[in-house]
């Protein structure tokens, strides 16, 4: 006797997408999607209403308010280790302060000077504040 087999079960399709092998829509990936579709400044009700029409998903409005902190919070500090300097080369020379204060300097050089306030008007205070403390540790 030959055995037959049932029809496997239809895989949920979701809406504008194709069949694919993916993990369970979860609903801080729907209020990512709802954001990008939206604006970043997307009211919870809007998104909350998108993410139901969209994904058929139910989710309050203060789990949207805590799912936009959470990807605002990791978007900056993704932003943050994106702006962080690359490492000097080993074999690179290093023209640095440390040799012009061996030159016998008593203060610090006009150009030095000068150079910080470059960086503070290019990167802000807050970044240079952040690149020091990056160096002194």
């Amino acid at each position: 006797m030959a055995k037959t087999s049932t029809p496997a079960a239809p895989t949920a399709i979701p809406k504008g997408g194709a069949a694919s092998p993916e993990k369970k829509m979860t609903k801080m990936e729907a209020v990512r999607r709802a954001q990008a579709a939206l604006g970043k400044k997307a009211k919870p009700l809007a998104i909350q209403k998108f993410v139901k029409d969209e994904f058929n998903i139910d989710i309050s409005t203060t789990v949207i308010s805590t799912y936009k902190k959470e990807i605002a919070r990791k978007a900056r500090k993704g932003a943050k280790a994106k702006a962080k300097p690359a490492p000097v080369a080993a074999s690179a020379p290093r023209q640095t302060a440390p040799a012009l204060r061996q030159a016998g300097a008593a203060g610090i050089p006009l150009k030095d000077i000068l150079a910080v306030r470059d960086l503070v008007n290019r990167l802000g205070a807050g970044a240079l504040h952040t690149l020091i403390d990056a160096f002194a540790r």
